[in-house]
């Protein structure tokens, strides 16, 4: 039977060892976001993708391999400005995002998107996105957009016109089921804006 000092010290280890593995990968992001580029990319590949593979929904191990919310910001910030590596990433680990981290990479790939359009179907035909990604990327806009519909419409519009601009035959399909949500997101503006503009 265990004492109380090992059963302390059995926890304190644990604990220990849990901290050591969250700053190691916390690390590996730093390095990363210092050089945001393919060969770091690859390094940080190698460091992180066992575990990232084991993220699922509101598990606690998930931190110990996500970056943190300031690596966060950093991330999303150059996806935005459309680095590839860094989108890549974030894709890495997309399962280990929760919540407003989620969202905030959705938003920053649709951005991605809006920069090189071409490099972003070809990760998103690479790499096998879902449907429901897929539309998350193209469809959730920049938050200074909630409350101005009429932008919305337009930031629509315009990524409706950067997809069809896209000719490369082995992105077709892509194009496709992207164009598909992206218009079927206009329609529901346009509704919401003719039921705003009725006469009450």
């Amino acid at each position: 039977m265990k004492s109380y000092g090992q059963e302390r010290l059995i926890l304190s280890l644990v604990l220990l060892g849990s901290f050591s593995i969250s700053a190691h990968c916390s690390s590996h992001w730093d390095a990363f976001l210092e050089r945001p580029d393919k060969n770091a990319l690859v390094v940080l590949e190698i460091a992180i993708a066992p575990n990232a593979q084991l993220c699922s929904w509101g598990r606690p191990g998930n931190r110990d391999v996500a970056p943190t919310e300031k690596q966060d910001m950093r991330l999303f910030e150059l996806i935005a400005k459309g680095n590839e590596p860094a989108f890549r990433a974030a894709l890495l680990v997309s399962r280990c995002l929760d919540g407003g981290e989620l969202e905030d990479f959705y938003r920053s790939g649709g951005m991605f998107f809006e920069a090189k359009p071409g490099a972003f179907l070809q990760i998103i035909k690479e790499k096998d996105i879902s449907d429901l990604q897929l539309r998350d990327f193209l469809i959730m806009l920049p938050l200074d957009t909630v409350d101005h519909l009429d932008r919305q419409i337009h930031m629509i519009e315009n990524r409706i016109a950067l997809l069809k601009a896209v000719d490369e035959s082995s992105l077709q399909e892509a194009k496709k089921r992207g164009l598909s949500f992206l218009e079927r997101e206009k329609g529901d503006l346009n509704r919401i804006k003719t039921e705003m503009n009725k006469p009450r």
